[in-house]
């Protein structure tokens, strides 16, 4: 996979957010989402020469995937709020919500939930697993351990490159090698 261009593993389905928000802090948060729609009709020549009544149709319906990404996430109010000016927990709902905008099979997640306020980290948990429920793939990168007891299943454990332990995190706190790599300390 890492021998493939970024531009073809999103062009398979691969989206994937960072552990440091990467979001367009001088675009509002509607912008952030739309900027990431893929094959949009006015991302063109043709479509800047044709002009709207060529891409019309894609717009609209960007926008409204968006609008509804917004209310999932309880963004909707911060729909024209330049993503700069919001708090770290909400830049990381832009972030994820401009991931989804690609229409991924699978979701790759960079520490979602780091720095972020445990009421946020709680709408982020049951927004993902929701996408889960409705057949979504996602693999997600997390130390905050507390997390994973209510959101991930199956967790793997790693160290150094090399898988440690598998299974819930409840069974994985009685793993001494676990302990011994996360919990201690």
């Amino acid at each position: 996979m890492t021998g493939i261009p970024a531009y073809r593993r999103a062009r398979l389905g691969l989206a994937r957010t960072f552990q440091l928000a990467s979001e367009f802090r001088r675009l509002t948060v509607m912008e952030n989402l739309l900027s990431a729609v893929p094959g949009h009709r006015g991302d063109s020549l043709r479509g800047a020469l044709a002009g709207p009544r060529y891409w019309r149709r894609d717009e609209d319906a960007a926008i409204a995937r968006a609008r509804v990404l917004l209310d999932q996430f309880g963004l909707a109010q911060h729909a024209d709020t330049y993503a700069g000016d919001l708090s770290g927990g909400q830049r990381r709902l832009v972030e994820i919500m401009r991931a989804l905008m690609m229409e991924p099979k699978v979701l790759l997640l960079d520490e979602p939930m780091a720095g972020v306020h445990p009421v946020l980290a709680r709408r982020i948990g049951d927004q993902l697993t929701a996408l889960c429920a409705a057949g979504m793939t996602i693999l997600m990168v997390e130390h905050e351990l507390a997390i994973m007891d209510e959101f991930c299943d199956p967790v793997i454990v790693m160290a150094e490159g090399r898988v440690l332990a598998e299974g819930t995190m409840s069974a994985l706190r009685d793993r001494p090698e676990v302990v011994e790599a996360y919990l201690v300390g």
